[in-house]
């Protein structure tokens, strides 16, 4: 799938990017987390049940996925439902985090044009510094680091993306967003992004049709954002 690449490279002063499944390939290992948490409650998850929830708070997911599935649980029950899943995540991004291909090279030319970079991620900050010390050398080429701690709503609210937007001191129709699931690309809409592309790491492109683009994978995006907002970008003086 080719990527459109409509994007103005005259109009846009930041990339804020999605972290599982755009920046990490470690979806795969979210939900392998919460099919183990959930079965001991005897609910079967799928895939489709986890990526289409992705960047829901963990609780929420817990919540909704136990209504959907009929299981009456409580909060107390969910509360050590989601405490399971993510120590079993966070013991998994220690040995299998992996970052796509492309990422670093793309963050640092981006970065180094004078592009404004953010992270914005529903996982909490403990499973996010796991997930970053596995894949290592990328976090200082963030300008800002939203987590799911640093919210009270997550998405598909707007609430992430305007705070990294104002964390980076970039309105919203000046920012690129890049995402991987519906409810992530219905935040940053929400939020008022000029422009979002969804990569189908995760989940179809018939999933995430309300993007105003859709790539196949970050090789798609390095093309289109590394080579076209570069041009009309002036150097930073230093490197991160």
């Amino acid at each position: 799938m080719a990527s459109n690449c409509r994007i103005d490279s005259d109009r846009y002063k930041a990339v804020l990017f999605d972290l599982d499944g755009v920046i990490t390939d470690t979806m795969n290992l979210h939900y392998e987390a919460y099919r183990l948490a959930f079965k001991d409650y005897g609910i079967d998850v799928s895939r489709m049940d986890i990526f289409m929830r992705e960047g829901m708070p963990s609780m929420d997911v817990g919540r909704d996925i136990a209504s959907v599935k009929g299981a009456r649980l409580t909060e107390a029950d969910i509360m050590k439902l989601i405490g399971k899943k993510r120590e079993i995540q966070r013991s998994m991004a220690e040995k299998d985090a992996r970052i796509y291909p492309g990422v670093t090279e793309t963050l640092r030319v981006l970065r180094d044009h004078g592009v404004r970079l953010a992270l914005i991620t529903g996982s909490n900050l403990m499973s996010v510094q796991k997930t970053l010390q596995k894949v290592g050398g990328i976090e200082g080429l963030f300008d800002a680091i939203i987590t799911g701690d640093d919210t009270l709503r997550g998405k598909p609210y707007p609430d992430p993306y305007l705070k990294g937007m104002e964390k980076l001191g970039v309105p919203g129709e000046k920012s690129v967003v890049v995402e991987n699931a519906p409810l992530g690309i219905r935040s940053a809409k929400a939020a008022g992004a000029g422009y979002v592309i969804a990569v189908t790491t995760t989940l179809p492109a018939e999933c995430l049709k309300e993007a105003d683009d859709i790539v196949s994978s970050f090789i798609d995006i390095e093309n289109c954002l590394s080579k076209r907002l570069t041009a009309t970008h002036t150097p930073r003086d230093t490197d991160a």
